[in-house]
């Protein structure tokens, strides 16, 4: 992909601490881990996407190279400074077979 200005992060859950005592710790156990660099495009004209044969209004529009994201992960796109550009749950994926990218929808 030629054009990726941003980075792709998904939150991963680390599951449950615990204590010496067996305790769980309460703390925020989530993290986010780098998929890769991405371009991510924000939909101001309302589009649609069809999943499952509903059609649902979509927040951003991501094209990212790197490990396969899920439908329902979590994920946000922080530009080169480290602000966030988009966040939200993955709604579509789409896999490109011959080049090394896949499509999101959030």
């Amino acid at each position: 992909m030629y054009f990726a200005p941003h980075i792709l992060k998904a939150k991963v859950d680390k599951g449950p601490e615990f204590d010496d005592l067996g305790n769980p710790v309460i703390n925020d156990n989530n993290e986010w881990e780098k998929i890769g660099p991405c371009r991510c495009d924000d939909n101001g004209q309302m589009k649609q996407v069809s999943v499952n044969g509903s059609m649902t209004d979509f927040s951003y529009h991501i094209v990212y190279e790197g490990k396969d994201v899920l439908p329902g992960v979590e994920v946000a796109v922080f530009d080169s400074n480290g602000d966030i550009r988009g966040h939200g749950k993955v709604i579509k994926i789409a896999r490109c077979n011959y080049f090394n990218y896949s499509e999101i929808w959030v």
